[in-house]
């Protein structure tokens, strides 16, 4: 499967099972959630895959209360997708194989995805940005997942 920028896309069970660190925010039981904005970093082969959420009213004030207190905002992005806010976790972000991609997210017929290449671009600007924080050691919340483990077992996978 093609994975192309922009595009929404949901993460294999057997990916939670692989890595099994109990921050990542596992697949629901009933329905095909969450699903996750995914890019491609050139430094490993891998992608970094972005969970979204829809409440937007409680990231809103999260936001507002981090600009309250002058700390940075740009873990947490709100981008709009098929004319509905959305809400991109960068700071629970993971990094995945293709291979661990279940499929694009379609809804009535058509792929989700945001449509604005330079929302794009900047996402993924910001993405590169909290790839190099995290491999600086910054914590984002109490609660991230170890990224730098599963990006390690990622990456002896591909050699594999």
């Amino acid at each position: 499967m093609e994975i192309i920028a922009g595009s929404l896309y949901f993460v294999s069970n057997d990916f939670f099972a692989k890595v099994n660190d109990p921050y990542l925010k596992i697949n629901y039981e009933s329905t095909k959630r969450p699903h996750y904005f995914a890019f491609f970093d050139n430094a490993t082969g891998l992608y970094w895959l972005v969970p979204c959420s829809s409440k937007i009213e409680k990231f809103e004030r999260l936001i507002q209360k981090k600009k309250e207190q002058h700390k940075p905002t740009d873990t947490i992005q709100i981008v709009k997708i098929f004319d509905r806010k959305t809400v991109l976790l960068f700071q629970d972000m993971f990094p995945a194989t293709a291979r661990y991609i279940d499929g694009q997210y379609v809804k009535g017929g058509q792929a989700v995805r945001i449509a604005d290449p330079k929302v794009i671009l900047e996402l993924e600007k910001t993405a590169r940005k909290i790839i190099k924080l995290l491999h600086r050691g910054v914590r984002f919340t109490p609660t991230q997942p170890d990224v730098l483990k599963i990006e390690r077992l990622m990456i002896e996978e591909l050699k594999a």
